[in-house]
């Protein structure tokens, strides 16, 4: 599925809103060898002292082959279709496809507090 210019400006709004904490938000809109569709992906960034490389995550939300959308929270690098921990990435939660963005961003925000809750 590919957007219009208005629909790419409020999908940005909604996941700027939806994950304020993000920064470098960019997107793809065109289907090529790297995506079905649409996609976008935002960044949290842990810098600190002792790390030589930091880690960066990325919630990346996109669509698939049957217009619906995804959402995935990754460490490395953003989700796309040959993502790989080979590549030095590695999906860590990842979503069933969902009608609305906004049922990929509550399906995912569900899928994320699960897996921290396994560390508390």
């Amino acid at each position: 599925m590919l957007l219009t210019e208005p629909q790419i400006k409020q999908v940005l709004e909604q996941v700027q809103a939806a994950f304020p904490n993000l920064t470098d938000w960019e997107y793809n809109n065109e289907k090529n060898d790297e995506y079905f569709g649409f996609s976008v992906w935002g960044e949290f960034e842990i810098k600190t002292e002792e790390l030589i490389m930091p880690r960066r995550f990325f919630i990346t939300l996109d669509t698939n082959h049957e217009d619906k959308w995804q959402g995935c929270l990754t460490i490395g690098q953003h989700s796309y279709l040959w993502s790989s921990a080979d590549v030095g990435d590695a999906h860590l939660v990842d979503t069933e496809p969902s009608e609305t963005l906004q049922e990929a961003i509550s399906a995912l925000k569900t899928k994320i507090v699960q897996l921290l809750a396994a560390f508390s």
